[in-house]
């Protein structure tokens, strides 16, 4: 079909198509659908800072505490209250029962019971940080004494 038309008609057909999205590009700008074939640049995604990551989960936390009716009490809060210091004094509570335990040394059995910890916690410390400290040696499996 195309072949069969005069110059005249082709330059008809073009300034009528043009027209068209002229009509077209108005009619979307009334609207406001946009203009076709624009898009816009995609927004950078925002990160928040780590301090307000930390009070978006304090908040959420004490929102769920609320609502199962229980009061949200922190970690440092729980061990004032059964009278013990949270973290570091571990090291120095761990360090002075086995000292009194003498060369014999002391299960990791005993270490937990004696310091109201749990065994895995006292068995972890002693694999992991205790192994920096150089006076503790293993006597034998799970028995540890300070070799002054």
């Amino acid at each position: 079909m195309p072949s069969s038309l005069s110059l005249q008609q082709l330059k008809q057909a073009v300034t009528i198509r043009e027209k068209i999205e002229s009509l077209e590009k108005e009619l979307s700008r009334i609207i406001g659908t946009g203009t076709p074939g624009v898009t816009k640049a995609p927004q950078k995604k925002r990160k928040l800072s780590a301090a307000a990551r930390a009070k978006i989960s304090a908040r959420m936390k004490a929102r769920w505490a609320k609502r199962k009716g229980k009061k949200l009490v922190s970690r440092v809060a729980k061990a004032k209250a059964k009278g013990r210091s949270p973290g570091a004094p571990l090291k120095a509570r761990i360090v002075g029962t086995l000292k009194a335990a003498g060369k014999s040394g002391a299960t990791v059995k005993d270490i937990a019971k004696k310091l109201g910890k749990s065994y895995a916690n006292i068995s972890v410390w002693s694999h992991t940080t205790g192994k920096a400290v150089k006076e503790i040696k293993k006597v034998e499996p799970g028995r540890f004494a300070w070799a002054s």
